[in-house]
């Protein structure tokens, strides 16, 4: 998933599968200020101008991901990022989810559950899959408490501790997330030097790292 402007995008994708493969390879290991050129200047032969580059740009090779080697024809789509958070995930006989399921196998015959309703985000390191699984889950053990406590499973009081508690947590790292994609998508040097120094101290910060990766994967 690559995250950039409009434009870029469409020129992106009138490239060549190996252009375009190249052109992923350049994303994690060259300058803006490089990527910029070669989408704007240059038309053909993308995946020499991207070696030549490469070999002049250090960067730390334990840092980036594999070499993409080819992409398949006619496999690259481009779609608009959308933040979307929803007032309420909850309604008599209706439960909003933020995952993808199929509902005929999911809702009880007296609960409509709507997917991928209840929020949408950036994506950005997973965190869509991540929180529909926590809607899910929550939603399974708010309707297994109404059962078994002989509740009508469909009824508003039965579906607000799934509400109550979800609604905060993903409205917090919904927020979280639309400020990382902004603050990734500024070129601004400061701002780079100083994003720069803070992922190195949060990497080095063993436990506010781990805690961080705890609540990213909805622990």
């Amino acid at each position: 998933m690559w995250s950039t402007t409009p434009q870029n995008a469409a020129a992106l994708k009138t490239l060549s599968s190996d252009d375009f493969a190249a052109m992923v390879n350049a994303a994690f290991r060259l300058s803006h200020v490089d990527i910029n050129f070669m989408i704007s200047s240059l038309k053909n032969g993308l995946a020499d101008e991207v070696a030549w580059r490469e070999k002049l740009t250090p960067f730390d090779i334990s840092r980036v991901p594999s070499t993409v080697l080819a992409v398949q024809e006619k496999s690259v789509a481009s779609f608009p990022l959308k933040l979307r958070h929803a007032d309420s995930y909850i309604s008599e006989r209706v439960a909003l989810i933020g995952f993808v399921i199929d509902p005929p196998h999911f809702s009880p015959p007296s609960l409509t559950t709507h997917s991928d309703a209840a929020h949408s985000i950036h994506p950005l390191a997973g965190q869509g899959l991540n929180q529909g699984l926590g809607d899910v889950r929550s939603l399974i053990k708010t309707l297994e408490f109404a059962v078994q406590d002989g509740q009508d499973i469909g009824s508003v009081l039965s579906l607000e501790p799934y509400f109550s508690e979800q609604y905060l947590k993903n409205h917090i790292l919904l927020g979280v997330v639309d400020k990382l994609h902004k603050l990734y998508a500024t070129t601004s040097a400061p701002i780079v030097a100083a994003r720069s120094l803070g992922l190195d101290a949060v990497d080095k910060l063993g436990v506010l790292k781990r805690f961080i990766m705890a609540q990213a994967a909805g622990k």
